[in-house]
C-alpha cells in the first residue's frame, strides 16, 4: 500500500512542473487571472467574483470546480447587491469569466 501511494504521488507531482508557489502578497491580480485563463477545471471556466467600489476594481475570490461556475458566482453576490447593509463598503459585485 505505502509502495502504490509514493508510485501515485510521484506521478501526481511529476506533472505540476510548470506550477510555483508564491505567497498572496506577491502576486498581482493580473497575474492570478492570466494563471486561470490557462487552466480549466473538468473543462469548465473559472469566474473571478469581483466588486467595484470608490477605490476601483477588487479581486476577491476564484469559484472553481463547480459543474456551473458562473451560476455559482451569480448566486453568491445576488443578496449583496440586493442590500448596503450586507456589505461594509459600498459598492456592486460582479462575476468574471475567466476565459
Amino acid at each position: 500500500m505505502k509502495k502504490i501511494v509514493i508510485i501515485v504521488s510521484i506521478l501526481l507531482l511529476s506533472g505540476c512542473t510548470d506550477v510555483s508557489i508564491v505567497s498572496g502578497e506577491s502576486i498581482e491580480s493580473k497575474e492570478l487571472e492570466d494563471f486561470f485563463r490557462k487552466h480549466k477545471i473538468d473543462e469548465n471556466y473559472p469566474v473571478a467574483l469581483k466588486k467595484h467600489s470608490l477605490g476601483g476594481e477588487s479581486y476577491l475570490v476564484t469559484i472553481h470546480g463547480y459543474p456551473n461556475n458562473l451560476s455559482v458566482c451569480q448566486q453568491f453576490i445576488e443578496p449583496y447587491n440586493k442590500g448596503s447593509e450586507t456589505s461594509m463598503i459600498a459598492g456592486t459585485y460582479f462575476c468574471s469569466v475567466l476565459r
